[in-house]
């Protein structure tokens, strides 16, 4: 009798067991994701994807001149007293137009504001004016400015399978633009499990398509061309497209770690195509008069091409200070649509002497 009750007992947890198996839904799904497929929270290749979806803010350097940030559109704007709607990216092109009008005039850019600008992380801010949008850029960390990745592109849409801690398939989430993906692995958990659905595809900066089949090809791909688009546009050519367009002043200087941009304040900088410069000083008036005085100061500039593709610039602003201690040679950082970026390096390689040119 024990027996026939123990054989009861036993056939009924298998029938339970059986039941509880046969229960299971498709959502309760086990997959094992592959592990060269899985996307990691702070791994390197989830840092590198994160870069290339930021917000892009160089596309509009011709307006702002920071890469902090774009500018939400549509946006308004004077240029040379026209008013102008700027409605989309290929509108910019109207902007280059009217700057290349004329090789002599001053050109001058006004936003009508209020504006919004877009972050790296896409979040929005509402600019009421001029003194805003200067706060905003001198608080923008020059050298982390372009931490995006802006030579490869996502094609979308493509799709990606999270998974549980048992590896049971949650959701599939499809993303059909940068944001979405940005948001996405920014608000990844360390216990999250993400497949990526491979193969996906990657667009370079000269409009050739790669197809990925993991994340170590992604990842090397990634920063295989992390630099090309900054050492394509490091040339002679591009160095004095930027610097001979409109007047320039001194957005930072540091000698020897010390921070003397103040010391440029009401400094004008004109370089002209045929090697020489102006810099117009304004000055208060240090009698009882009003206004200022104006005082111009002629110069000289070249850029030569060094044995390993970089740049040298030279500058000879004189014998007064503060514009002698810019009469060095200097090796060219960076170039942007609206900015120039300098260095000065001892034996070691260390930057001992730092210059940023703006647009005016």
């Amino acid at each position: 009798m024990k027996t026939q009750i123990k054989r009861g007992v036993l056939f009924l947890a298998l029938s339970f067991l059986v039941l509880l198996i046969s229960c299971k839904t498709d959502n309760d799904e086990i997959i094992n994701a592959p592990l060269d497929q899985v996307l990691k929270l702070n791994s390197k290749v989830a840092t590198l994807i994160l870069k290339t979806t930021m917000n892009d803010g160089s596309k509009d350097n011709i307006l702002d001149g920071s890469s902090c940030f774009s500018i939400d559109l549509p946006v308004t704007i004077n240029v040379n007293g026209l008013e102008i709607m700027i409605d989309s990216e290929q509108d910019f092109q109207i902007v280059e137009e009217i700057f290349d009008e004329f090789e002599d005039d001053l050109d001058e850019l006004d936003l009508i504001f209020p504006i919004t600008v877009i972050l790296s992380d896409f979040s929005e801010i509402v600019i009421e004016n001029d003194q805003q949008l200067e706060e905003l850029i001198e608080s923008c960390d020059i050298e982390d400015e372009d931490e995006d990745i802006e030579c490869l592109d996502f094609e979308y849409p493509f799709t990606v399978s999270v998974f549980d801690p048992q590896n049971e398939l949650i959701q599939s989430i499809t993303f059909t633009s940068d944001k979405e993906l940005f948001d996405f692995i920014n608000d990844l958990d360390e216990d999250d499990i993400v497949n990526v659905d491979f193969p996906i595809t990657v667009i370079l900066s000269d409009g050739a398509e790669t197809i990925i089949n993991n994340l170590d090809q992604l990842e090397n791909v990634i920063e295989a061309v992390i630099d090309d688009c900054d050492e394509n546009d490091l040339t002679a050519e591009r160095f004095t497209q930027v610097i001979t367009i409109g007047s320039m002043k001194v957005q930072k200087y540091k000698d020897n770690e010390n921070n003397e941009t103040e010391n440029y304040d009401g400094y004008v900088f004109n370089f002209y195509s045929d090697g020489t410069s102006a810099v117009t000083i304004e000055n208060e008036n240090d009698d009882d008069a009003q206004g200022t005085i104006t005082t111009t100061i002629n110069g000289t500039w070249s850029v030569t091409t060094r044995v390993d593709g970089g740049l040298n610039a030279t500058f000879d602003f004189g014998a007064e200070e503060p514009l002698s201690k810019l009469n060095i040679e200097w090796n060219v950082k960076k170039i942007k649509d609206k900015r120039i970026m300098f260095d000065n390096r001892n034996g070691e390689g260390i930057s001992k002497d730092e210059l940023f040119f703006i647009k005016n």
